[in-house]
C-alpha cells in the first residue's frame, strides 16, 4: 500500500471535522433517523441510507455519525424491517425519506441537503435496494453498495440502466460473494470493486452481541473499522467532490487487507470455479452462457 492511501485511509478513519446532530425522522411522516454535520457548509450532500434484513438505524448509529462527521447529512428510514419485506416498497420508502429531508432545514437551523448531490449507501438486503432505486431515480450521483444481497426486483438486473458510479464492498469467502457479482458485471456506469479480506458481510451491524445468537446480528469491530474509511473516503470524492480522496474512487490505487476487483479476475474465478465441474456441465456452460 502507498504512503498516499495509507495516509488517506488513516485520515478519513478518524471521525471528521463537525460535530453531529441526530434528528427523529418521524417529523416528515416516516419513521426513521437523520444525522447532520453541525456548522458544514450549506447545502451539505446527502446520503441516503439503507438498511440489511431486519435492521434499522440504531444498528448503524456509529458508522451515520462517522459520514455525518465528514460533511454528509444522513438519512436512515426505518421501515420494511419485517423478516419478509416488500424491496420495491424498502426503495420507495427510501426516495420518500430523502425527498422529505431535501425539503427541511435541518440540525440547528443552518443545514439543508443538496438536491445536486445525492448519494446513496446500503448494507446487505439494503445494498441492493440502493441498486433498485438507482435505476428508478436519474439524480443519483455516487451509490455504495456494502455485501449487498439479492433483491426481488433483481437489482442485479436494473443494474444495466445505472449509470451512477458506484463502490461495491464484498468480503473474501462471502456467502452473498454470488450477489456482488452480478451486480459488478451488470453495472453499466463507472464501478470500483474491492474485496475485503478480513470481513465479516454481517459485520457492520452494531446492535448488542446478544442478539447474534438468535441470528439478527454479528457485530464485528474488525469489519466496520474497514468498511467506514472506505465509504466515507468514497463518498468524499464521488459525492462531495473533494479531489484530495480521489484515491478512494481509483480501482488502480491498493487499500491495506483489500483486493481490487475487475472483470478480468472475475472471469478467471469463473474459469477457476469450471475447471472442478464435471466435463459435461462444462460443455454445456460454453454454448449457453450460464
Amino acid at each position: 500500500m502507498a504512503t498516499k492511501t495509507k495516509d488517506l485511509l488513516s485520515k478519513v478513519n478518524r471521525r471528521g471535522p463537525y460535530g453531529v446532530d441526530t434528528g427523529d425522522l418521524g417529523f416528515t411522516g416516516t419513521p426513521g433517523a437523520v444525522f447532520v454535520p453541525r456548522d458544514a457548509p450549506s447545502p451539505a450532500p446527502l446520503v441516503g441510507f439503507a438498511h440489511d434484513w431486519t435492521k434499522g438505524p440504531r444498528d448503524y448509529l456509529d458508522t451515520c455519525k462517522h459520514l455525518a462527521s465528514w460533511g454528509f447529512v444522513v438519512v436512515v428510514p426505518a421501515t420494511d424491517r419485517s423478516p419478509r419485506p416488500n424491496h420495491q416498497h424498502f426503495a420507495d420508502h427510501l426516495s420518500a425519506a430523502i425527498e422529505d429531508v431535501l425539503q427541511a432545514t435541518l440540525g440547528r437551523g443552518t443545514v439543508r441537503a443538496d438536491p445536486r448531490r445525492i448519494g446513496l449507501a446500503g448494507h446487505g438486503l439494503g445494498g441492493g435496494v440502493c441498486a433498485l432505486l438507482a435505476s428508478q431515480r436519474t439524480d443519483i450521483d455516487a451509490v455504495a453498495m456494502i455485501f449487498p444481497t439479492e433483491t426481488v426486483p433483481d437489482a442485479a438486473d436494473r443494474a444495466i440502466t445505472i449509470d451512477a458510479p458506484a463502490l461495491l464492498l464484498s468480503a473474501s469467502g462471502g456467502v452473498h460473494a454470488e450477489d456482488a457479482r452480478a451486480l459488478h458485471l451488470g453495472w453499466r456506469g463507472p464501478i470500483v470493486h474491492r474485496r475485503l479480506e478480513k470481513a465479516i458481510e454481517t459485520g457492520l451491524v452494531e446492535a448488542a452481541p446478544l442478539l447474534k445468537y438468535v441470528g439478527l446480528a454479528d457485530p464485528d469491530r474488525r469489519t466496520q473499522r474497514a468498511v467506514r474509511p472506505l465509504l466515507a473516503g468514497y463518498l468524499l470524492t464521488a459525492l462531495a467532490g473533494d479531489d484530495t480522496y480521489s484515491a478512494f474512487a481509483d480501482p488502480e490505487e491498493k487499500f491495506k487487507d483489500t483486493v481490487t476487483v475487475t472483470d478480468q479476475v472475475l472471469d478467471e474465478e469463473d474459469d477457476d470455479l469450471m475447471a472442478g465441474r464435471p466435463p459435461l456441465l462444462k460443455l454445456v456452460k460454453r454454448f449457453t452462457g450460464s
